[in-house]
């Protein structure tokens, strides 16, 4: 990516973008869904075999999920190598989907307020993990330059 592109990258940031790297969240929401598709069990006959498979899957992303395993599918099917598209956790048990936790991809520049860039910087793993560098002085605050959204 060139230094143009980086530097109008859009940020996504909000709740869902920020939990669904917490494996907690993630366990939790599988474990709902599961418990989801185990009640319309009992209520859809017609739909059973259906939700069977959707159970079954549900229970393979837990599996996945608890063993530290995970797999970016856009960049599976565009790459269709698994080596390349595996998801690592930071040392924190924080998930690294996408670019935006890679080496200097991003800086202070790319987000409109601090708490957007401090989003970020935590859901990459915080201070053991600042692969972006946003966090210069390492006080555990970023960007502390730009403006606040409150």
């Amino acid at each position: 990516m060139s230094p143009e592109e980086t530097s109008t990258k859009h940020v996504k940031t909000g709740f869902f973008y920020k939990w669904r790297r917490k494996g907690s969240f993630r366990i939790i929401l599988i474990l709902i869904l599961m418990a989801i598709v185990a009640a319309l069990f009992f209520f859809w006959g017609k739909f059973r075999i259906a939700l069977v498979a959707i159970f079954v899957l549900l229970l393979a992303t837990l599996g996945l999920e608890v063993s530290g395993n995970d797999w970016d599918l856009g960049k599976l099917i565009e790459s269709g190598s698994f080596e390349e598209s595996k998801i690592e956790k930071t040392e924190s048990g924080v998930w690294q989907i996408g670019d935006d936790c890679n080496l200097n991809l991003l800086n202070c520049s790319n987000f409109e307020y601090q708490e957007d860039a401090q989003a970020l910087f935590e859901s990459c793993g915080g201070p053991e993990n600042d692969p972006n560098n946003l966090d210069g002085d390492d006080d555990g605050l970023v960007c502390e330059a730009l403006k606040s959204k409150k």
